[in-house]
C-alpha cells in the first residue's frame, strides 16, 4: 500500500511538474513548425541532402541491424565497417534512436517527425532547468524556447543528430552547478555520461567550453578553487567512463580518420574578405540560412554558422554585456561572441581542425538566451531603447546596402525574395522588441505578449527553413518512401558479390552491400585504399579509374531503364517509378587467389589510372613486409609479365575468377569462404582491414596482410576452408568500462550522501 501511494505521489507530481508544461510548450511549437510539412507527406517527414542521404538510412539500418544481432561488422556501410564505430556518432547514443528501434525499421520516416519535437522540447526542457537558476521561472520558460528554436537549431535541421547534443548540454551546466554552488556530487558526472554518449564529438567541444565557463564563472586564482577542480575532474572521469560502451569504440575509431589530422592553415586563422565579415553580422544579428543554399554572402557554408534568437536576436544580449561585461556572464558572452569572428579561437573548440565548423554555437546561445531571460525580467535596468535602435538603424543599413554593394561590387545575393524574408524578418524582430518592451507597462501583458512574439518568431523561422529545404529536394515525402521502400525487395543472387552503388537510400535502407557510401565515419583503411589509388575519399565515395569497380567486386547495378539485349535480374516498383537490377560481365568476387605481387613503392611509382589493374594483377605488400610473400609469391616483373594497361583488365579479371571464393558467408562476426589453389598462394579479400579480424585456413591461424587497406592470407595447396572472425575488442573495453565506473559512481555517490548528513548531524 505505501509503495502505491508513493508511486501515485510521484505520477501526481509529474503531471504538475513545470517541467512537463515546459516540454509541452516546446513540443507544441515544435509541432505547429513542422504541421504542414508532415501532413503534405501524410505524416512522412523528409527534407533534403544528408537529411535524406544519410539520418534516414543510418537509423533503418541500425534498427535493422541490431534487431538481427548485427553490432560488430556490418557490410552495408561502405566495403564494410565496425557497427558502433560508423554509427556511434550519428545513432548509437541517441535515446531518441533507441525510442524508434522499438518501431519496425520501414516506419522510421513516420516516426522521425516527432521525435525531431520530441528533441526541440527536450532541449527546451533542460534550457529552463538551467536557466531558472538564474531567473524567475517565467523567464526561464521564455528563455528556453529561445534556446531551443534558435538559428542553430534552424540551419542544422538536416544534421538530425546535432539536435541530441544540443538537447543534452544543459545538464553539464547544471551539474557543474550543482556541483561548485550547492556540493551535491554525482549529477555532473550523469550529465558527462549522458552527453558523451548522445555524441562524442559535441561532447569534446562541450568540455572546452565547460573550461572556459569555469574560468569566467569561478576566476583565475586555480589554487584557491583546488578541491572543485579536482571534484569536476573526477566526475568527468567517472561519467567518460560510464559512457565508455559507446564513447571507446567510437573515439578509437575516429582518431584513424585522416580527416581530424589536418589542422587549421596558418592564412585561415584571422577573416581578411569582406564576405566573412559579412557573414559574421548575419550569424549574430538575422535568422540562419540553409547550409546548402543561401540567400546571400555566400552560395552555400557547411559550418553550423548561426546564433540567432528567435525575434530578439542580440538585442537583449548587448543590454546585457554593456550593462554587466565585467561579471562572469558577461565575460564568457564576449569571448564567444569574438570567438565566433576570428577562426583561430573559434577553431579551438574543434581541436583547431582545418574544417573550422561552428558547431559549438548552441552553448554561447544558451548563455545569450540565459542573458536575454534577465533583461526581459529587468527591463527597466537595461538601456534596450538605444540598443534595439541602433540594431534597427544598423540591420536596415546592412539590408538596403547588401542590394547596392551587390550590384556595383561583386554578386552578394543570390536568393533576393529569400534575402528579405530574412532581413525583413530579423529587423521586425529587433523593433517588436523594442515596442513590446516600451509600449506595454504592465508586467502580465508585457510577459504575454513577449511570449506570443518569440514563439511566433520560432514558429516561423524553424517552419520556414524546413520548407526551404524541403524545396531543394528533387522528390516528395511520399516519392522518397515509396523509393526506399522498392528497394527492400531487392536480394542479390550471389553474396560473393556487391551492389555498384554508394546510394545510402538504397544499400543501407534495404541492408545490401554496396562498393562505395556517403559518410564519413567509415573504417581508416578505406580512406588508405582510396589514397593508394591516387585520390581522396572526403565524406562519400570518389571517382575512380576503371578497374576499381570489378576488384571490388561490384557486379550488380540498378538502372531505372530497361537497357536492349540486357535481361534484368529483378525488377521492383515505387510509387512513380520502375527499378531493374541488372548485371555486368566481369567482376571479381570477394576472395582470390594470386600468385604475383608487388612492393608498395613499385606500386605508387605507377600512374594513377592503371593502379587498379595493377592490384587486378597483383598482391600489393609494403616494402618491409616483402619477405612474408616472396617465398610464395613471384615478384612482378614488367619486363617479364608486360607493362599493366587498363586494356588487360579483362584479362586479369579472368585470372582472378580461375581460383576465387566458391562460396561466401557474410556475418556480424566476419565470414567463411572457401578457395581452391593449384599450389601455395595469397588470396585477396576486398573487405578493410581490421586489427578486430583473425583469419584461419583450414582451421589453422594465418597472419592478415595490410594490402593498400584490404586484408590479403596465404592459402595452402588444394582446398582452403577460410574462416574470418572478427571481434570488436574496442567495444569489449568500452563494455566493461561502462560495467566499473557504474559500480564506481554509485559508491560515490553514496560516500558524498554520507558525508553531507555527517555534516549535518555535526
Amino acid at each position: 500500500m505505501k509503495s502505491d501511494k508513493r508511486i501515485t505521489a510521484i505520477v501526481k507530481k509529474g503531471l504538475h511538474s513545470d517541467y512537463l508544461k515546459i516540454f509541452i510548450m516546446n513540443f507544441m511549437i515544435a509541432m505547429l513548425s513542422f504541421a504542414l510539412l508532415m501532413i503534405r507527406g501524410n505524416g512522412i517527414f523528409t527534407l533534403s541532402n544528408d537529411f535524406n542521404e544519410q539520418q534516414i538510412p543510418f537509423h533503418m539500418l541500425a534498427n535493422n541491424s541490431l534487431k538481427n544481432g548485427g553490432f560488430l561488422w556490418n557490410w552495408s556501410i561502405d566495403l564494410g565497417s565496425s557497427f558502433v564505430g560508423a554509427l556511434g556518432f550519428y545513432v548509437l547514443g541517441s535515446p531518441f534512436a533507441w525510442i524508434s528501434f522499438l518501431f519496425p525499421a520501414k516506419y522510421y520516416p513516420f516516426l522521425v517527425g516527432w521525435l525531431y519535437m520530441m528533441k526541440y522540447a527536450a532541449a527546451g526542457t533542460l534550457a529552463y532547468g538551467y536557466i531558472k537558476r538564474f531567473t524567475s521561472k517565467k523567464y526561464a520558460a521564455l528563455g528556453a524556447v529561445l534556446y531551443a528554436f534558435s538559428g542553430f537549431q534552424c540551419v542544422n535541421l538536416i544534421f538530425h543528430h546535432f539536435h541530441d547534443a544540443v538537447a543534452f548540454f544543459p545538464l553539464l551546466l547544471i551539474g557543474y552547478e550543482k556541483l561548485a554552488k550547492e556540493g551535491k556530487k554525482g549529477i555532473l558526472a550523469f550529465a558527462v555520461f549522458v552527453n558523451a554518449l548522445v555524441n562524442y564529438y559535441f561532447f569534446i567541444q562541450e568540455v572546452i567550453f565547460l573550461i572556459l565557463y569555469f574560468l569566467c564563472r569561478e576566476g583565475i586564482h586555480l589554487w584557491k578553487k583546488r578541491k572543485l577542480i579536482g571534484s569536476c575532474f573526477a566526475e568527468g572521469i567517472l561519467g567518460v567512463g560510464m559512457a565508455g560502451i559507446v564513447f571507446i569504440p567510437s573515439v578509437l575509431f575516429t582518431m584513424q580518420n585522416p580527416r581530424i589530422t589536418r589542422l587549421l592553415p596558418v592564412d585561415h586563422w584571422i577573416y581578411s574578405g569582406n564576405r566573412d565579415f559579412l557573414q559574421i553580422i548575419r550569424t549574430l544579428l538575422f535568422p540562419g540560412e540553409l547550409m546548402c543554399s543561401q540567400s546571400c554572402i555566400k552560395e552555400y557554408d557547411w559550418t553550423s554558422w548561426s546564433a540567432y534568437l528567435p525575434m530578439i536576436g542580440l538585442s537583449l544580449v548587448l543590454c546585457y554585456i554593456l550593462k554587466n561585461w565585467k561579471n562572469w556572464l558577461g565575460r564568457i558572452l564576449l569571448i564567444g561572441i569574438v570567438a565566433t569572428g576570428i577562426p583561430l579561437i573559434n577553431s579551438a573548440f574543434g581541436m583547431f581542425s582545418d574544417t573550422n565548423y561552428h558547431r559549438w554555437l548552441y552553448m554561447l546561445i544558451l548563455l545569450m538566451s540565459l542573458a536575454s531571460a534577465i533583461v526581459m525580467e529587468n527591463r527597466k535596468d537595461y538601456p534596450i531603447k538605444k540598443v534595439s535602435f541602433l540594431l534597427f538603424l544598423f540591420m536596415c543599413f546592412i539590408t538596403i546596402g547588401s542590394f547596392w554593394w551587390s550590384e556595383n561590387k561583386f554578386q552578394l545575393i543570390y536568393q533576393p525574395k529569400v534575402f528579405l524574408v530574412w532581413s525583413i524578418t530579423g529587423i521586425m524582430g529587433v523593433l517588436l522588441t523594442c515596442l513590446i518592451t516600451f509600449g506595454i507597462m504592465k508586467e502580465r501583458s508585457y510577459f504575454f505578449c513577449m511570449c506570443c512574439a518569440v514563439i511566433s518568431f520560432s514558429i516561423f523561422t524553424t517552419g520556414y527553413t524546413a520548407e526551404l529545404y524541403h524545396r531543394i529536394s528533387t522528390q516528395t515525402s511520399q516519392q522518397y518512401y515509396s523509393r526506399i521502400m522498392a528497394f527492400q525487395d531487392f536480394t542479390l543472387p550471389d553474396d560473393r558479390y556487391r551492389l555498384d552503388s554508394s546510394d545510402n537510400t538504397l544499400l543501407m535502407t534495404a541492408s545490401l552491400p554496396g562498393t562505395g557510401s556517403f559518410t564519413s565515419m567509415v573504417n581508416a583503411s578505406i580512406y588508405d585504399f582510396y589514397e593508394a589509388l591516387g585520390t581522396s575519399r572526403p565524406v562519400f565515395t570518389p571517382e575512380t579509374p576503371e578497374g576499381t569497380r570489378e576488384l571490388l567486386g561490384g557486379k550488380y547495378y540498378v538502372s531505372t531503364e530497361i537497357e536492349e539485349g540486357t535481361r534484368y535480374l529483378q525488377k521492383v516498383s515505387s510509387s512513380d517509378k520502375d527499378y531493374y537490377l541488372y548485371e555486368y560481365d566481369l567482376a571479381v568476387p570477394i576472395g582470390s587467389a594470386y600468385n604475383m605481387y608487388m612492393t608498395s613503392s613499385d606500386f605508387l611509382q605507377l600512374p594513377n589510372e592503371i593502379r587498379p589493374a595493377a592490384m587486378l594483377k597483383c598482391i600489393i605488400v609494403s616494402d618491409d613486409e616483402e619477405y612474408k610473400v616472396s617465398a610464395v609469391l613471384q615478384k612482378y616483373d614488367p619486363h617479364r609479365e608486360g607493362e599493366i594497361t587498363t586494356e588487360k583488365i579483362e584479362k586479369y579479371v579472368q585470372e582472378r575468377n580461375r581460383e576465387a571464393s566458391e562460396t561466401l558467408e557474410k556475418s556480424t562476426g566476419g565470414f567463411a569462404c572457401t578457395i581452391s589453389a593449384d599450389k601455395k598462394k595469397y588470396a585477396f579479400f576486398s573487405v578493410p582491414f581490421d586489427k578486430g579480424y583473425k583469419a584461419y585456413v583450414n582451421g589453422k591461424k594465418v597472419e592478415i596482410l595490410n594490402t593498400n587497406g584490404m586484408m590479403a592470407i596465404p592459402l595452402e595447396n588444394g582446398l582452403n576452408e577460410i574462416k574470418f572472425v572478427y571481434i570488436n575488442y574496442d567495444l569489449i573495453t568500452g563494455l566493461i568500462s561502462t560495467i566499473v565506473f557504474f559500480v564506481l559512481w554509485i559508491v560515490y555517490k553514496r560516500g558524498g550522501r554520507l558525508r553531507s548528513v555527517k555534516g549535518e548531524e555535526n
